[in-house]
């Protein structure tokens, strides 16, 4: 089953996100996968397809991290590869104690033959897959014209989430959620 893990954002972030970025849809400036609201997360670790078996394993070990619940913000709107070639747009998402949550689940599934990232993590919400972009001048005076506001939330717990791809987009399952202390 395809796999990753996550923290789930609160409505009210989610709320705030999705309808600014709605209005990026308007006009056709942006053509691209926009994630729906109820999907928006912030990934700690794609696992990909793994097994029942391998499922379990990831289960027990997400079970020994002992992190304590904390605080992060929403912060700055981004881009991947970059923002002369935007391929992805996101919003990241600012506390040190997520970095630590993700190396500790690098470090906990490396344990069990889970091979760490390549990349360094970057703390991000995905909010559109960008497939055109018509003007990149006007859609960067669009962006900062766009006025999120910082969103403060609580992170309590993270997931282990199963994603189904089909035509309709990702539907996505929680298999287990582990709390935080």
């Amino acid at each position: 089953m395809r796999t990753f893990i996550a923290i789930e954002l609160p409505e009210h972030v989610r709320a705030e996100v999705f309808h600014k970025f709605e209005k990026l849809s308007e006009g056709g400036l942006v053509r691209g996968d926009f994630v729906e609201k109820e999907n928006l997360h912030l990934t700690l670790k794609f696992l990909g397809e793994i097994d029942e078996e391998k499922v379990k394993e990831v289960i027990k070990k997400l079970g020994e991290i002992k992190m304590v619940k904390f605080s992060c913000e929403t912060g700055k709107i981004g881009f991947f590869p970059s923002e002369d070639y935007v391929k992805v747009i996101w919003i990241d998402l600012i506390s040190e104690e997520v970095k630590k949550l993700q190396q500790e689940i690098e470090n906990k599934l490396t344990e069990i033959g889970i091979k760490k990232d390549d990349r360094e993590f970057t703390s991000h919400v995905t909010l559109v897959r960008v497939k055109e972009l018509k003007n990149k001048d006007v859609f960067h005076e669009k962006i900062k014209k766009l006025g999120i506001k910082k969103q403060k939330c609580n992170v309590d717990k993270f997931l282990l989430i199963k994603s189904e791809l089909t035509r309709q987009g990702p539907i996505y399952k929680t298999i287990k959620e582990f709390e935080l202390r």
